[in-house]
């Protein structure tokens, strides 16, 4: 291509702006010998890597960006969604995407792709007309699915594939090659000759991506990081039409997949919340929570989300709202190994030791307890509740076992609910590092293509419309993929947040605020068990006289984070409560016989749901509510 010597000049002179991004540095693990060598030693998968050389302008640029939205689009938004109903908004951004047939188009025909030319031209035609001028999208109802291609893909199926992250003023986040394909798109977009008319595209566009946006960069300890991963391996898996299989298996693994559904259900629901900031007397700094309250006195509920999970995340969202229309109020904190928590009210270096963690969310709770009655007087009952999914389950039990400590001085419950708590803290993190490493079963040469097809599939079914309670269509060793990599994308943050501050010499890479990529990509190569065995290990070896920087001492740490470790303080508490799903992976079989016969009466297992898969259901968030609710004994 002729203009292949403009573009490598303009990138050339882009880099020279901004500087070469950091040198990666690692440790040799592979001489290592001392606690937890065979973990540093083992054989894991490693993702493409994606390789950010202007990052100083992009962070610059996306935080412009990220002002303008929250500053004017934001406020412009807000007024527009109450004139204008989701339903007239929807047709409008059906109107101009049925308006960008030409883009779609002329790059099917660039690609070779004339089943999606023609594809496209039938939903122009049958939009156009029966979908009253692309108003309705009537060819999607019709079975008539969209084959969306642009001048970046086009550019990247020619043979341009590596390109550099380019965060673009107002318009967001792109590439070097897909902001030259931008040039193109314009060109062959009616819109671009009708004045305003791509404002008024973008702005409609803009109105419903604010609130998720929102949320998005609210509840991640670095979304510029995530935003830009997601971002260049979605438009990477776009290029090739990769063919794969929608086998389903149904299993635990696959099964929790659907906890994508556990959400609130009300759009407006997260914004009649109050945040507020309590001092934590621990650290000295403030924790922000959430409370919504209910227009009467009623009982206040307290959750903890799961590990790493935000208070204003999904899951937390959708439980907070399960109990709120249940006639509680409630409050919201994040969890132990969230961001935010670590920042404000974690009294320790590393967190991942759960005595210690919970024992931190206690000191917050009571702080909060404290702060809500001066600020909320009369507002709710004398009920208290906990409740906590996942690790944050684990940590209302550890709470909850602390009412029996002879210096117990913090808020006492009066019901504590844990849902789907691992019992085996080692077992479970293990499990999770395990789950990562899935793609291993496939041969070595296939197993980047079999990585590439897992994730188009996802991408695919983001594309398409779904819903609650439908059948995901992945196997087991899919999902199991997919759950790991999912905790390893939030492992990556609490490294990042938790070992830069100078208080461990593991990690080399160096770079600063504005130089974060290859650092994440030190950091990414860490398992669970290696980040306890590197980082809290040592920590607590320092700290503590029953803890050494040995096997034993890492044993020490995972049995004093077991649920057995605390079974006499929990023996004895008849408000506490164990909900669980029998093919829960986190959980092995003499885990649930255990949890059966510590709490007679007290323990409910569902049959199905995987780990936190059937959360979103509304006859499984009534029963939950009747535990929540129900008097204890």
């Amino acid at each position: 291509m002729k203009s292949r010597p403009l573009i490598q000049l303009f990138c050339a002179a882009l880099i020279a702006l901004t500087g070469c991004q950091a040198t990666l540095k690692t440790t040799d693990w592979s001489t290592y010998v001392g606690p937890g060598q065979a973990y540093f030693q083992k054989e894991e998968i490693e993702l493409p890597f994606i390789g950010d050389p202007l990052e100083p302008m992009n962070r610059g640029i996306s935080g412009f960006n990220h002002g303008l939205m929250v500053g004017l689009v934001s406020p412009l938004a807000g007024i527009y969604r109450l004139i204008f109903p989701r339903q007239i908004r929807s047709g409008i951004g059906n109107l101009f995407e049925n308006l960008l047939f030409p883009v779609r188009l002329v790059n099917n025909l660039l690609q070779g792709k004339g089943a999606g030319a023609w594809r496209e031209t039938m939903r122009f035609g049958v939009n156009t007309t029966v979908g009253l001028a692309g108003i309705l999208d009537s060819a999607t109802a019709m079975g008539i699915e969209p084959s969306r291609e642009d001048f970046g893909q086009t550019f990247g199926r020619w043979g341009w594939r590596n390109s550099s992250y380019l965060m673009i003023p107002i318009m967001g986040p792109s590439t070097i090659r897909d902001g030259f394909g931008e040039i193109g798109n314009a060109a062959v977009d009616p819109l671009t000759y009708i004045p305003l008319s791509s404002l008024v595209r973008g702005f409609n566009k803009a109105s419903d991506a604010v609130i998720p946006y929102k949320q998005f960069v609210r509840s991640n300890y670095d979304p510029y990081q995530l935003g830009r991963r997601l971002f260049v391996m979605v438009r990477d898996l776009g290029i090739d039409d990769y063919q794969y299989s929608t086998e389903s298996e149904n299993t635990g693994e696959t099964e929790t997949l659907q906890s994508i559904f556990l959400t609130n259900q009300q759009e407006k629901f997260p914004w009649k919340g109050k945040t507020r900031k309590v001092e934590i007397p621990t650290t000295g700094r403030k924790l922000p929570y959430t409370v919504w309250i209910q227009e009467r006195p009623a009982p206040l509920v307290y959750f903890i989300p799961g590990i790493g999970g935000h208070r204003r995340g999904n899951s937390a969202l959708g439980i907070a709202e399960a109990l709120y229309r249940n006639g509680n109020s409630v409050v919201t904190i994040s969890n132990p190994l969230n961001f935010e928590f670590i920042e404000s009210a974690s009294s320790v270096a590393f967190p991942g030791f759960a005595p210690v963690d919970a024992r931190d969310a206690h000191v917050a709770l009571d702080a909060i307890e404290k702060d809500i009655q001066e600020r909320f007087p009369g507002r709710f009952t004398a009920e208290r509740q906990l409740v906590g999914i996942s690790l944050g389950g684990l940590h209302t039990l550890f709470i909850a076992a602390d009412e029996n400590s002879p210096d117990h001085n913090l808020i006492a419950f009066d019901k504590y609910v844990a849902l789907n708590a691992p019992v085996n803290y080692e077992y479970a993190v293990k499990k999770l590092d395990l789950f990562y490493n899935a793609p291993l079963a496939f041969p070595e040469d296939e197993r980047d293509e079999q990585i590439a097809r897992i994730l188009r599939k996802v991408l695919d079914l983001a594309e398409g419309t779904l819903e609650p309670g439908a059948e995901l269509p992945f196997t087991r060793l899919e999902s199991e993929f997919l759950i790991g990599l999912s905790f390893r994308t939030l492992l990556a943050s609490i490294i990042f947040q938790t070992a830069r501050d100078g208080q461990s010499d593991v990690l080399k890479t160096g770079g600063g605020s504005w130089r974060r990529a290859m650092a994440y990509r030190e950091i990414e190569q860490f398992s669970f068990m290696e980040y306890m065995y590197a980082f809290a290990l040592p920590y607590y070896a320092e700290k503590r006289d029953d803890i050494s920087f040995s096997e034993y001492g890492a044993r020490r740490m995972f049995e004093l984070s077991d649920l057995r470790s605390i079974e006499r303080g929990l023996a004895n508490n008849e408000k506490v409560f164990f909900v669980s799903n029998r093919n829960d992976f986190l959980l092995r079989t003499q885990d649930a016989s255990w949890a059966e016969a510590l709490f007679p009466n007290r323990a409910h297992f569902f049959e199905r749901g995987g780990h936190l898969g059937n959360l979103h259901r509304q006859d499984i968030r009534e029963a939950i509510a009747r535990f929540v609710n129900t008097p204890s004994s």
